[in-house]
């Protein structure tokens, strides 16, 4: 319920009240059946009227009918509610349906939103597959199935209740022995396939997520797992995960089922115990009522006894499947989720296409770095300590070190996908998420691994944005930059040229192109690049190199980098060790200041 909105939790409880009340409908045809059985025997002259009901037929102005014309309109008065009873039942069951399908979409996309808009240490406590995982097919669990189950169980409890203490009016001994012996069977098959649906429920919830991540794996290592014939190991896992899966998923169709066979059983020989009894002690009115009665309660009762044990089994399984959506939900409001908060307002294509046709008029590029000191949540030692920096417009700026020494960190504090324990950044004076909000497009980035996604160059280079809204004659000035226009000239599609899930139909060195590319599109005022040119051949990463040194001026570079030619002319240098800032300069003065520096460079002949 936390997961909704509180304007959404007063409808849901307004559908669930409908609902339940509905059941006053079942309580008003059981008695018509009742009163139709007592009509029906004093017409065929064992009996007369009972008095209870010859005064209440003269409550309703109807003691004149015969016992025939009073038989047939309670009978289709009877019929009539309870069909009525089942046709609103089944509409408002439809909507409820639809409305908490429509809040596991609301659901499923706030949290998506929350999730995406943390640092990226946040996002990686979670592998792919769960978050996959969590935010759909749990959701699906925590909403429809949970909620929906439990409105059913309300309705159903309710007209057990109201069934039950009207037949307790009626006959307090015979329904309290009714109740005991139902009460039985349904506790019985409570104890007996509870424990076996939450095992199972498990089961399913593991495989699901571990399915996701070994065909995941099994694709992304599909070259290595080739050349080193790993593939029928991976087809072997596949197996045992998809075979227990499918075994669990029959196990949970023939656990729904059970209960039915169960019940309808009980029913049978509850009824016929029921008759004899009544026959044998009682007059034929009396005992024909009584069994009417109680075999309408029954034929009422005992289907939503199935309602009520299906909806039981669907909450143990869907509290198990909707685990993982729940851990991502606390995690997120531990981190200031309010759901019953509007959820920020998103960028619009509109908005980032408006911003990169004006070009960030008002942006500064200016970046700086001030004190900031960040520890990995996993780790002992500090991956920043007290680093600062100030990056002026136009400027370009290297970071050198080992590996290990920090440089990576600093560029993702920059850019704003990791939070520093202390200090500052601000990018045109403002934090980087807020510059990121205000000029989308004015800062770009590209990582070592460039990550693709299917469809066209067109595609990956606008990343995200609509066909309409995509200008190719920027598309193809980045490309023409990035140095990948004359490949793609030579193509017969162009733009239009498929690249295939996750980029196989190019080469390591065209993908990177692609993504230097897309960072280039959006012509941003701040470029931050992450080894960028390492996949590169040694001619196209000059040219690269030439393309960054033609922007020299124009947009503000902070490039990582372990080969040093491709930052020897960048106007600062930092050299980290240790995640502190050891020295800063010129590439001459670093070398002058960092011994191992000096000794690399000389290596490469610099």
């Amino acid at each position: 319920m936390e997961l909704l909105p509180k304007e959404k939790r007063k409808l849901l409880f307004l559908a669930a009240a409908i609902q339940v009340s509905l059941g006053l409908l079942d309580l008003i045809g059981i008695a018509l059946v009742g009163l139709v059985a007592a009509v029906a025997v004093s017409g065929i002259g064992l009996e007369s009227t009972p008095g209870w009901v010859q005064n209440l037929l003269s409550k309703f102005g109807m003691g004149d009918l015969t016992v025939s014309q009073l038989t047939v309109l309670i009978a289709v008065s009877a019929v009539t509610i309870l069909i009525l009873k089942t046709v609103l039942s089944a509409i408002m069951s439809r909507r409820v349906i639809r409305f908490l399908a429509n809040r596991q979409r609301d659901v499923s996309v706030r949290l998506a939103q929350e999730f995406l808009s943390r640092p990226l240490v946040d996002v990686q406590r979670w592998t792919t597959s769960e978050a996959i995982y969590a935010l759909g097919s749990g959701v699906g669990a925590a909403t429809v199935a949970l909620l929906g189950s439990a409105i059913t169980i309300a309705a159903e409890v309710f007209l057990f209740t109201i069934v039950g203490v009207s037949l307790l009016l009626f006959d307090p001994i015979l329904t309290l022995v009714a109740m005991g012996f139902f009460g039985l069977v349904v506790v019985g098959l409570g104890r007996l396939l509870n424990r076996w649906t939450q095992r199972n429920a498990r089961i399913i919830t593991e495989s699901s997520i571990d399915t996701l991540t070994s065909v995941s794996e099994a694709l992304a290592t599909y070259r290595e797992a080739t050349v080193l014939n790993r593939r029928d190991l991976y087809i072997g896992r596949y197996e045992r995960i998809v075979g227990n899966y499918a075994n669990a998923s029959a196990t949970s169709a023939f656990i729904m089922e059970i209960p039915k066979y169960v019940l309808e059983a009980a029913l049978y020989f509850g009824v016929l115990l029921l008759g004899v009894v009544q026959f044998l002690t009682k007059d034929w009115a009396a005992a024909a009522a009584t069994t009417a009665l109680f075999l309408a309660a029954g034929s009422r009762v005992v289907p939503a006894l199935l309602r009520l044990q299906g909806a039981t089994i669907t909450i143990r399984n869907a509290s198990v499947q909707a685990q993982p959506t729940f851990f991502l939900a606390d995690f997120l409001t531990s981190k200031g989720m309010n759901s019953s908060k509007p959820a920020s307002q998103r960028m619009t294509a509109q908005t980032i296409h408006e911003h990169i046709a004006a070009g960030y008029p008002d942006f500064d590029a200016t970046v700086v770095v001030t004190e900031v000191s960040l520890t990995y949540s996993d780790a002992t030692e500090p991956a920043l300590i007290e680093a600062n920096l100030v990056v002026k417009p136009g400027e370009s700026v290297a970071l050198v070190g080992s590996t290990g020494a920090g440089k990576s960190t600093l560029a993702d504090v920059v850019l704003g996908v990791m939070e520093p324990q202390s200090g500052t950044v601000t990018i045109s004076g403002v934090s980087p998420r807020e510059a990121i909000n205000r000029w989308p497009g004015a800062i770009a980035y590209v990582p070592q691994a460039v990550a693709l996604v299917e469809g066209t160059v067109r595609e990956n280079v606008a990343l995200g944005l609509p066909r309409d809204l995509i200008d190719d004659a920027l598309v193809w000035d980045a490309l023409n930059r990035a140095h990948l226009a004359d490949f793609l000239e030579e193509s017969r599609e162009g733009l239009d040229t498929k690249i295939g899930e996750r980029g196989f139909r190019l080469s390591g060195g065209q993908r990177q192109r692609l993504g230097i590319a897309r960072a280039l599109y959006t012509r941003p005022k701040l470029l931050v690049l992450d080894e960028a040119t390492s996949a590169l051949d040694a001619e196209t990463e000059q040219s690269i190199v030439q393309t960054l040194d033609e922007l020299e001026g124009q947009v503000t570079t902070i490039t990582v980098a372990h080969r040093l030619a491709t930052v020897r002319r960048a106007d600062q240098l930092l050299y980290l060790e240790g995640g502190r800032v050891t020295a800063r300069g010129t590439f001459d003065e670093v070398r002058a200041q960092v011994t191992d520096f000096d000794r690399q460079a000389a290596l490469l002949g610099l």
